[in-house]
């Protein structure tokens, strides 16, 4: 009689410590929130405290005038800018790792082909090749995935358009439609009428990606072989 061969998780131990670094990085996340959200109050105060010292009614008004630009700094493009990059960054983890588990299943199931042998790019070639090669699919059907790839349309617009995307939102498959699925995102026309819109992402929107990417990469590292 043939003993069945016990399967065994995609990644156990070591292998799983970069499932830990999502922690750190929405830690890292929290951290520059704070800091700007602090900065913006001690700009907020340090104005009160200039404007009591200030009479005269046009002085007032041309100080506001002349401080409101660095207020918007604070409040809007330096939040924008920050979590643009923290995005991209957690993205770029993202994918690195998915390809770290594809390179775990070739080394285990010694296979010749790689993740680099496949076509595509990106985090659809890493599911393409554990799909194809190792019979990894399930992981692959799951709302976390589907919400990855959105993810990664967001990211490709921030990356390569500076954030700004056709504003569609009447069309079902457009991106300005589908991003409305996510906490945390909207879209901002920066002039009426216009074709394009700016997507500008809240605190949360970064906390809520973490947590997707992480859901797949557990998904992925739980499968038994």
């Amino acid at each position: 009689m043939m003993l069945k061969q016990s399967k065994e998780m995609i990644a156990s131990g070591f292998d799983r410590l970069m499932l830990n670094e999502f922690d750190m990085l929405e830690e890292y996340s929290e951290f520059t929130e704070k800091h700007l959200a602090d900065t913006t109050e001690k700009f907020k105060q340090c104005l009160q405290k200039e404007l009591s010292n200030i009479e005269d009614k046009e002085d007032r008004a041309g100080y506001v005038d002349y401080m409101n630009g660095r207020f918007i700094e604070l409040e809007e493009t330096f939040p924008k800018l920050q979590r643009y990059a923290q995005f991209l960054v957690v993205y770029s983890f993202f994918e690195h790792s998915l390809n770290q588990l594809c390179d775990i299943v070739k080394n285990r199931s010694n296979y010749k082909l790689s993740v680099k042998d496949m076509a595509g790019h990106g985090i659809r070639r890493a599911a393409n090749y554990l799909g194809k090669v190792a019979s990894v699919d399930k992981p692959f059907k799951s709302p976390a995935w589907q919400n990855a790839l959105l993810l990664g349309d967001i990211r490709n617009a921030i990356a390569h358009r500076n954030g700004k995307i056709e504003f569609t939102p009447k069309k079902n498959d457009s991106l300005a439609s589908r991003v409305k699925i996510l906490p945390g995102i909207k879209l901002k026309q920066l002039v009426q009428n216009h074709p394009d819109a700016e997507i500008i992402l809240n605190p949360e929107f970064v906390k809520n990606s973490l947590e997707i990417f992480k859901q797949v990469l557990t998904d992925v590292a739980n499968y038994e072989l």
